[in-house]
Formats: structure tokens, sequence, C-alpha cells
């Protein structure tokens, strides 16, 4: 274990400290008792050098300690705290719903979203009494050579098992805005969600709240990127979220009248949406495709 990181705990550092300081003053006793009661022999003069480079390294060795602690930075602690190993990916997304104090998430067809992190997001709204505002960017489902390249892509890099189509990508992207429209509709004014299509593309999610960023790829075995606000490039991030959410076409969910719409309200009797609509519907009762 390294010194910065045994320091880094309150109770270690104390621990640490606490002894060292006591074998310092042990050995410092030691050197006056030699020095004044000791015959002046060859041997005693020896063992006497001995505790006395003994404390005179230890001091330094405490006093070095200390101030690399204090005023330098380890880069690989700085990039071990940004980095999430794949199975500690779901657990921080879901410590990150638990106590966001709003939630944005910039995805392709948000299975995982609506399937694990939107009922958290919702419960904790219920729970806290607290209005929660979600901003949720999703594939622009009604373009269809975009929904097809995104397949193409996850038809040669799969995970899941899944026989990717653009039909398959328009159906979860649907699923999902169902899954949104229940959420407000059932928590009407506790939960409110602006929801926005992107044509977009990227093998990379934006997700989390105005404390904590996560950067995950399309492939849960890969490592993710993890930003609080104090990192230097947590605003990079936050800004590349408001960027593709300027650039993407937002849909509204409330209607005019104040009540949640349906989704042929909001696309307006689209040929397209009704011939998705019934698969959509049992497709967002599926769980989350990520085995992590």
């Amino acid at each position: 274990m390294s010194l910065s990181g045994i320091l880094s705990s309150p109770s270690q550092r104390r621990s640490f400290l606490l002894l060292s300081v006591l074998l310092l003053g042990c050995g410092l006793v030691g050197i006056l008792e030699i020095a004044f009661y000791a015959p002046n022999t060859p041997v005693w003069n020896a063992v006497n050098s001995f505790f006395i480079s003994v404390v005179a390294g230890g001091v330094f060795a405490l006093a070095s300690g200390l101030y690399l602690l204090c005023f330098f930075e380890d880069p690989n602690d700085i990039a071990a705290s940004s980095v999430l190993l794949p199975k500690d990916i779901g657990q921080t997304l879901e410590d990150i719903a638990k106590k966001a104090p709003d939630y944005k998430i910039f995805v392709r067809t948000g299975r995982h979203f609506r399937a694990e992190i939107l009922p958290i997001l919702v419960k904790q709204a219920r729970q806290n009494r607290r209005r929660i505002r979600i901003e949720v960017i999703l594939l622009d489902f009604r373009h269809e050579a975009i929904c097809d390249k995104y397949a193409t892509y996850r038809k040669v890099s799969s995970f899941d098992g899944k026989s990717w189509c653009a039909r398959y990508v328009q159906t979860e992207v649907l699923a999902t805005i169902l899954r949104l429209i229940d959420a407000v509709r059932e928590n009407y004014g506790l939960v409110e969600i602006r929801l926005f299509l992107s044509r977009r593309l990227s093998t990379f999610r934006i997700e989390g709240s105005s404390d904590e960023i996560l950067v995950t790829r399309e492939d849960p075995k890969d490592n993710a990127s993890r930003y609080l606000r104090s990192h230097r490039d947590f605003p990079a991030f936050v800004n590349e979220f408001d960027w593709v959410r300027d650039e993407a076409h937002e849909v509204a969910i409330v209607g005019a009248d104040g009540v949640p719409a349906t989704l042929r309200a909001m696309f307006e009797e689209s040929a397209l949406v009704t011939s998705l609509e019934e698969e959509a519907v049992q497709a967002m009762r599926s769980g989350s495709p990520y085995a992590r």
C-alpha cells in the first residue's frame, strides 16, 4: 500500500502518525539515556550512533511523507479515481441516481436507463417529496438511415444476443419514451422530463447529475470514466451534453393542457409510430440488457 493511500484514511493516518511519534520518542529517550548513563566505551558509542541515525532517518522520512502528501499529487491516484471497472458501473449509476438533484443522459435507445435508473429517480422523488428534472437525449427513431447505421454497428459488436436491425432500434427508443410518459403521468408535478431526439450517433454515453458524470461505452466490458464536479474535465462533458441537446429536436411529453401526451399526440399520428407502438409496449417491460 502506498503512503498516500494510508494517509488518505483519517483513522489510519492517526494510527500511523501516533505510532511513528511514539517510536521516535522512544528512540530519542534511548539516545539521552545512553548519553547520560552508559559508559563511554566504543560499543555504547556505536549503539548511540545507531539510535541517532534511526531517529534522524525516521524524522526525515515522516517529514518527507507529509510534505509529499500535502504538496504533490500522484498521477496514478488521480487516474484511478476517474476510472471505474465494468462491474462497478451499474452500482455507481444507481448511487448517482439515489442522490441526484437532477439527471441527464445522452444515449441511443435507453434500455438500461428505463429499466434500472428511471425507477430509482422516481422513487427518490417520491420519498423526498422533491421535484426532479430529467433531461433525456435519445436517437431520433424517425431517421431510418441513422437507426440502420447504429443497428449495423451493434450487429457486428453485439454482446446481448439480440438480432439488431433498424426496426428493433426504433422499437426500443419508443419503449423508452413510453416509460418516460408513464413516469410523468404517475408522478405529475413531481417528475419533470425533457425529451430530445438526436441524429448525432456516438459510441459513448454521457450520464449523471450536476454533481457527477459517467462516460461509458456501448460495450459493458469496457471501463468507464467518472468525473466529479470538482474534476477539471467535468465542465467539458456537461458542455458536450448541452451541445448535443441544443442540436437535438425537443419533443414535449406534456401537452398544452398540462396532461401527459400519448405517442400519437407527440408525433402527430405518424404511420411509423402506429406500426411500432404495439411492439414498443411489449418491449418496455423488458429488463436491462447489460450483465454488469
